[in-house]
């Protein structure tokens, strides 16, 4: 199990340093990945309570990339705001200068008027995303390149740098649909925060409709103190249990409706370094392959976190 973190590029505490220095505490704490979100209009899920300041992803992993020699760099997800070819070239460019460390995770989007101020149409998105893997895979492997597709068109394309190495894309989204895309053209799936009912769901499914090694991801909120009381009462379950787009089709409780920390099992790590513990092992157990924990609950203690998930938790599953 690799275990990554998500940035804090975004919110009222993002700033350059918090950027550049925690990506580089996170390599030396012995962290595998750095994650970052997508966004062009970000409104913020009200769990955030967060301003909105969203520093632009590429230029977040690029300046991690410069302060940093092993850790891989990954996107959770992108969303269709860059034409495919921007997107094929700044992903390779990524790889170039960093010797092949990037992971790029790729959605859907939902916001129509985020698509809308760059072209797209969201009764498109399915097509750009698939088109877009198809673009990219072309391009960073053969010269003149020409494609013709629903959306997207163009001739005789070249661009270098290619990726130092293989740029594993894994697919976003929490549905039965996000599923059947990943089946389909992704090498890994990365669905964010779900619980462990939806995801055992998806996973099931998964394997019924291909028998392809697909890698499997998971992005919980984490909330680490080694007071469990502290953790567990500062959790508003009813702002979480609205905090995703996919939110809707979530396989609900035997109650119909989600009202305990116990509820939220798979989408929420919370509690002391043994409850973490206890949590990641489900995960481990399920052949979940990249781990990201989402602190922006503890963002303004980011780096205090991180050291105490290092200490308490990372040795456990090493």
């Amino acid at each position: 199990m690799q275990f990554g973190v998500l940035l804090p590029h975004f919110g009222k505490t993002t700033s350059p340093s918090r950027i550049i220095d925690g990506g580089k505490l996170c390599e030396e704490l012995g962290f595998d990945a750095i994650w970052v979100r997508d966004h062009l209009i970000w409104n913020p899920h009200g769990m955030e309570r967060a301003g909105l300041r969203f520093v632009e992803p590429f230029v977040t992993l690029a300046a991690v990339a410069a302060v940093t020699k092993r850790i891989t760099l990954g996107t959770a997800v992108l969303v269709p705001v860059r034409w495919p070819l921007k997107l094929s070239q700044d992903l390779a460019s990524l790889s170039y200068i960093t010797g092949g460390r990037v992971i790029a995770g790729i959605g859907l989007g939902f916001n129509p008027e985020e698509l809308a101020t760059v072209g797209m149409r969201l009764e498109d998105r399915v097509d750009i995303m698939r088109e877009t893997v198809e673009i990219a895979r072309l391009i960073w492997q053969e010269d003149d390149v020409s494609y013709k597709g629903k959306v997207f068109s163009f001739d005789h394309v070249t661009i270098e740098p290619k990726p130092v190495e293989p740029i594993p894309i894994f697919g976003g989204g929490s549905t039965r649909a996000a599923i059947r895309r990943v089946a389909e053209y992704c090498d890994g799936w990365i669905p964010g925060r779900v619980p462990l009912a939806t995801f055992d769901d998806r996973v099931k499914y998964l394997r019924q409709i291909t028998d392809r090694k697909i890698i499997l991801g998971n992005i919980p909120i984490t909330r680490i103190e080694k007071d469990r009381r502290k953790a567990r009462d500062s959790v508003d379950v009813a702002a979480l249990a609205e905090s995703s787009e996919g939110s809707s089709h979530w396989i609900k409780p035997p109650s119909g409706k989600f009202q305990t920390i116990e509820d939220l099992e798979g989408l929420l790590i919370v509690g002391n370094p043994d409850d973490c513990a206890a949590e990641i092992e489900k995960y481990r157990a399920r052949g979940v392959e990249h781990l990201v924990f989402d602190l922006r609950l503890q963002y303004d203690r980011f780096e205090e976190s991180l050291e105490l998930i290092s200490k308490e938790l990372l040795p456990r599953f090493r």
